[in-house]
Parts: C-alpha cells; sequence; structure tokens
C-alpha cells in the first residue's frame, strides 16, 4: 500500500512523499490518520531545524494524532478495523526516540508490537476527533502540573498561553485551583483573548510595565530580587526558540518574581542559554523542578479528562488545514498572534 508522508528533509525544508507501507506484521497494527495537531516542537523545527527534538534528516515526523484501525495482525487482540485509537508515541514503536517523529503528517501509521493500554487506547464517542488529537500534549501539560502541591488557595503563573499552558491551567482547576488564581503571560494577545474565555486572567508581557501587573493580579510577596509575585508556582510552558534573541527570555524575568519558597517548574524548551543567578536563588528559597514529558499513566488522564470536558478544550484548536496543505499549515502555526492549537484535519 502507497500513502504520502510529510517529510522532514532539513530546516524550512519540508516535501511530500510517497512511501510503501510494509505488510502488517502478526504483533503490528496499521492504522489511518484523522487528525494531527502541529505541536510547539514541530513549528520550532521548521524555523531551526530538527536537531534539538531528534530528528534526523529525511523522516516522516508528527506526534499528536488520533487514528482509526486499518488492519491488526493475528497476534493483536481487543482491537478491530474501524476502532478509533490514541497512538501513545513512546511506545508506538521499538525507538522512544521516535515518539517526536512518529509519523503523525501522514496518511498512515504502522504500530508495533500493538498492545490496547500499553502502546495505544481506544477512544469513544465522547471525544471529537479534534480533541483527540490533543491527548498527548495534555499528557504532558498533566505531568508539569502535577509537580506542584495544588489546594483551592494555591496561586499559579504560567509563563506561555499555547496548548501546553492550556493543559496546565486545566490540570490545576482538576485538581482543585481556582480559576481566578491562575495567571497567564504570554505576548500574543490572540491567545490571551482566548483564554480570558475560559476564566483565566492574562498580562501581555510585550507591555511595559507587565511585571506589575502580574503582581496586582497575584498579590505581593517578597522575594530576593525585592517585591514580587504572591504566585506558589510559575510554571515556564514558553521557553525561547529564538536562537539569537537578546532580551531576557521570560523565564530570567520571571525569576526575579518568584518569592521566599516559591517554585519555578520548567516544561518549555530553550535554544538558548539561559543564566541564573543560583546565589540568588539559594538565599531566596527558590525551588527549581523539571517537567517535561508524559508517562502511560498521564496518558489515562488525559483520555480522562477530555472526556470530562474540565475545559472547553476544543475551543482552543482555533484553525485546521488539509493534509496537502500541511507545510502551510506548520508556517501558519509559527505566527502565535493569529492562532492557537492548529491541525491537520485528514477528512478536508
Amino acid at each position: 500500500m502507497k500513502y504520502n508522508a510529510l517529510m522532514y528533509y532539513g530546516q524550512k525544508y519540508f516535501g511530500f512523499e510517497e512511501l510503501e507501507m510494509p505488510a502488517c506484521g502478526e504483533n503490528d497494527m496499521i492504522v489511518k490518520n484523522l487528525t494531527a495537531s502541529i505541536c510547539g516542537s514541530d513549528t520550532d523545527t521548521w524555523l531551526n531545524g530538527g536537531e534539538l527534538h531528534y530528528l534526523p534528516p529525511r523522516v516522516e515526523f508528527g506526534h499528536e494524532v488520533v487514528c482509526e484501525v486499518v488492519e491488526t495482525g493475528k497476534n493483536v487482540t481487543g482491537v478491530k478495523p474501524g476502532d478509533r485509537i490514541a497512538p501513545y508515541p513512546l511506545k508506538a514503536t521499538p525507538n522512544p526516540r521516535k515518539a517526536g517523529y512518529l509519523g503523525g503528517f501522514s496518511e498512515y501509521l504502522y504500530i508495533t508490537n500493538a498492545k490496547e493500554d500499553e502502546n495505544f487506547w481506544i477512544l469513544d464517542e465522547r471525544m471529537s476527533n479534534k480533541e483527540a488529537a490533543l491527548i498527548e500534549p495534555l499528557s504532558v501539560s498533566i505531568h508539569v502540573a502535577d509537580r506542584a502541591n495544588v489546594t483551592e488557595k494555591t496561586i499559579a503563573v504560567i509563563l506561555g498561553a499555547g496548548i501546553i499552558g492550556a493543559g496546565v491551567a486545566a490540570r490545576l482547576v482538576d485538581r482543585g485551583a481556582a480559576r481566578e488564581h491562575i495567571v497567564f503571560v504570554d505576548r500574543s494577545q490572540y491567545r490571551l483573548d482566548l483564554l480570558a474565555k475560559q476564566g483565566f486572567a492574562g498580562v501581555n508581557s510585550a507591555e511595559p510595565g507587565w511585571q506589575q501587573k502580574l503582581i496586582g493580579l497575584t498579590g505581593m510577596a517578597y522575594c530576593v530580587y525585592g517585591p514580587g509575585s504572591a504566585a506558589d508556582y510559575i510554571f515556564d510552558c514558553a521557553g525561547s526558540i529564538d536562537p539569537i534573541a537578546i532580551e531576557p527570555t521570560l523565564l530570567e524575568q520571571a525569576i526575579r518574581l518568584l518569592k521566599f519558597g516559591g517554585t519555578m517548574v520548567l516544561a518549555g524548551v530553550h535554544r538558548r542559554k539561559v543564566p541564573l543567578n543560583l546565589q540568588k536563588m539559594v538565599f531566596g528559597l527558590q525551588n527549581m523542578v523539571c517537567g517535561s514529558g508524559a508517562t502511560d499513566p498521564e496518558f489515562r488522564i488525559a483520555i480522562d479528562m477530555l472526556n470530562r470536558k474540565v475545559i472547553d478544550f476544543e475551543a482552543l484548536v482555533t484553525h485546521s488545514f488539509a493534509h496537502k496543505d500541511a507545510i502551510e499549515a506548520i508556517k501558519f502555526a509559527c505566527d502565535t498572534n493569529q492562532c492557537l492549537k492548529v491541525q491537520i484535519d485528514y477528512s478536508l
């Protein structure tokens, strides 16, 4: 069987190829992609190349995807052609490094050693394809948010109003945090306005004096640098993808607001070296936790949260493109001032 695949060749160099799908092995499964989401790693790969995301030249890529089963090997049980499934990128192939280039932007996927509830999950009708293509990024958000000890009084600042940040907010709410205690910081007013419709406050970091506005929303607490935010947690879901920018990263600016005993949770990808004053962190009782990635249980939690509609996840998908326009879709998604989550809809 031949199929069309979007290939990564290098920085700002993508293209389509017609590939041959191998015969289905007795332990394996062939699935047809229904909807795929464009990840920040995909836009970063377009802008800067895929080395940081372990993409070698000339590979299929895309990993946030929902699929329909086409064929199963004789030893594969519990699933049949026509079932809708969400593959788990870390285990869908023998090589976990391929999680970032699973092939979500191709017409078909090949899943090895297919086992339900291990490297794929069967989905029911409670979840739309738009929502189902958010399972993978939401699982990452859950891993990030669960670094925090959450109560109804927890105050959180989220740097970056993209899908990971939105998912962190959803998970915090799911665990008992109040929406009015969660504040986003981002340069995109478009994204801040979208999240405001779901009850989350926002501060535009492109505006002068944004730090004071943030303190006004979270309350003031002292930190080692002086007056800071009363936030218990600051989640860095923004990162920094411009390798030659000279202005301080949002992380560098926000850590100067982190209160005594506050925690910075790192989830964003940084292409730049971020200088940190460790002496200030020690004397300021500032905690730092690395929180990106996701595990099997978090994938299951993501499915449950999407089924329960913890927030309006579908409203976060702002644009859909046909598969033939996938390259244009990725380029479009690079501009955060005009979109939040962009998807490839294979039915278009």
